[in-house]
């Protein structure tokens, strides 16, 4: 949904809120089984969007092919490790490493070796440390409002951003799990029941940062919250162990079997991509704003009021949110990133919002009476909502998959499909290197054409040695990233919707399904000719 769509769905939900909020005020109180009547409804609505979401898991755990565009790189870099390959090696046509910390590759290691190295049981892992994150949500704000029912809305409000956190919560993915570490070291902090708990959540905050890198804001936040709550003689020794676990391990890791370019992919790669663009910070806030206008009113409004009122006694929830802000930043200074880089933001306005809205019942019992916070959360899951058809996976996926592995068994050549990666099993494409690491390392103000770096990952597609083809979503020429290589190959075909059902989950970007298939007959010799001289 485009951002100007948004605002206007979040401008008419807003003015039809006021409209019900006008008319509740004017009545005294609504009847307390009318309260009960719409509570339950709503209670009812958060159950089946829970419920949705575990069918959504069982749809999605087949499918054979990529769910969100670097699920099989994904998957590549595990059996990496079961190959005794390092991670972050040189670049090659056949690897080039994703930007991510390793924690999730190597979490997923046990569940392959039980159940296969391939995407289901990487969206297996994926999907347990979403509902990790659902129980903990459920029991953050149970205990939050002392009440299990706010916990199940809040459960319910999760399950309903599935779309606006971008689907990604069980792809094959390390963020259901960097948000499952979080929620679980904040919620043991919280506790404060010993110093032993306390050091277990730090300990999980710190492998938040393993498993992606924006967890290490949360893991900063959770010891200036030790700090400032317990004071530093006792909180010191979590600095230490953070300091050691984290940045100490980080830049303490041998070469061996972590890789040579461990540091260059993970933290070198990242840094060059921030830039300043003032349209993506606008993009971002419309996108916030449309998607949690109520809940991050409330969670901003309680959080200050808290801090302020109860200083060392407040929960790490209302302190955690500027650092939950922070942690978006990469997406502010980044033109091309995912909305998914949102998604722990959005789950502490959920928190935080219930919460909020709860605590603000106490304080003015007429939005209790009026019935005015079941607006809120009412209109809360209008923002969130979307055509469930739309993240459903069709079942001729399968027939699909097994057309296109057979199609592609036909051709006497290699096969370059920039759009996949490498297959999960049967055909294997050369090269296998993905377009979105490629990118990655020369990004911003790339050019392929006349950039050594990608230009030696491509050579066996500019210069194959025999036949050669090229399978890719988009005419070449279209392609903002691969158009110079329309110069040596030529139309072989035109799938239509034939391999439709592949198409991924709806992200920001739609990069459609395998469609064009190009076979090698440069039609500019002399370009092919000085690019083979001078890669």
């Amino acid at each position: 949904m485009s951002s100007v769509a948004s605002l206007v769905r979040l401008a008419i939900i807003v003015l039809v809120f006021i409209g019900i909020s006008a008319y509740l005020i004017r009545r005294s109180y609504l009847a307390p089984r009318q309260t009960q009547i719409v509570s339950n409804l709503v209670l009812g609505y958060a159950v089946i969007q829970f419920i949705f979401m575990m069918f959504l898991w069982i749809n999605h755990m087949s499918f054979p092919f990529n769910l969100e565009t670097m699920e099989l790189t994904v998957l590549a870099h595990t059996r990496r490790i079961l190959d005794g390959l390092p991670l972050y090696s040189e670049s090659s046509p056949e690897f080039v490493a994703l930007a991510y910390n390793p924690l999730y590759y190597f979490l997923s290691v046990p569940f392959v070796r039980l159940f296969g190295a391939n995407l289901s049981t990487m969206r297996l892992v994926s999907v347990l440390g979403m509902l990790g994150s659902g129980l903990m949500i459920f029991l953050i704000v149970r205990k939050g409002t002392g009440s299990g029912w706010w916990g199940l809305i809040s459960v319910g409000l999760f399950a309903a951003a599935y779309r606006v956190m971008e689907t990604y919560l069980d792809n094959a993915f390390p963020d259901s799990w960097m948000l499952f570490t979080i929620l679980l070291g904040c919620f043991l902090i919280d506790q404060n029941r010993s110093w032993i708990t306390n050091l277990a959540g730090i300990l999980l905050l710190v492998s938040s940062y393993w498993f992606k890198q924006p967890g290490a804001v949360f893991a900063i936040g959770a010891l200036v919250y030790l700090t400032w709550r317990d004071g530093f003689r006792k909180s010191w020794p979590f600095w230490l162990i953070a300091l050691v676990l984290g940045p100490g391990l980080y830049y303490a890791l041998p070469n061996g079997y972590i890789g040579a370019r461990f540091h260059y992919f993970t933290s070198g790669i990242p840094r060059q991509w921030i830039q300043f663009d003032w349209r993506n910070i606008l993009r971002v806030l419309l996108f916030l704003t449309s998607s949690y206008f109520f809940l991050a009113i409330i969670s901003l409004a309680i959080s200050i009021l808290v801090l302020l009122r109860e200083r060392n006694r407040s929960s790490i929830w209302f302190w955690m949110l500027p650092f939950a802000i922070v942690s978006c930043f990469p997406g502010f200074l980044d033109p091309e990133s995912a909305n998914n880089l949102y998604i722990a933001l959005g789950v502490w306005f959920i928190i935080t919002g219930m919460i909020g809205l709860k605590e603000f019942t106490k304080i003015y019992n007429s939005l209790e009476q009026k019935g005015i916070y079941l607006a809120v959360i009412v209109a809360s899951f209008a923002l969130f909502f979307y055509n469930p058809m739309n993240v459903i996976v069709t079942s001729q996926a399968h027939k699909a998959y097994r057309d296109l592995t057979v199609l592609l068994k036909t051709y006497d050549g290699t096969i370059y499909a920039p759009w996949i990666g490498q297959l999960q099993d049967t055909y294997k494409l050369y090269p296998s290197v993905h377009w979105v690491p490629m990118v990655d390392m020369i990004r911003p103000g790339y050019e392929w054409k006349i950039n050594p770096l990608t230009t030696e990952l491509l050579q066996p597609v500019i210069s194959p040695s025999g036949n050669a083809y090229i399978l890719v979503n988009y005419p070449l020429k279209e392609d903002p990233i691969l158009y110079f290589l329309s110069d040596y190959y030529v139309l072989e075909a035109d799938f239509g919707e034939r391999f439709a059902p592949l198409k991924q989950l709806p992200k920001r970007f739609d990069i459609g399904w395998p469609r064009y298939l190009y076979r090698y007959g440069p039609k500019d010799t002399a370009a092919r000719t000085e690019i083979a001289h001078n890669p």
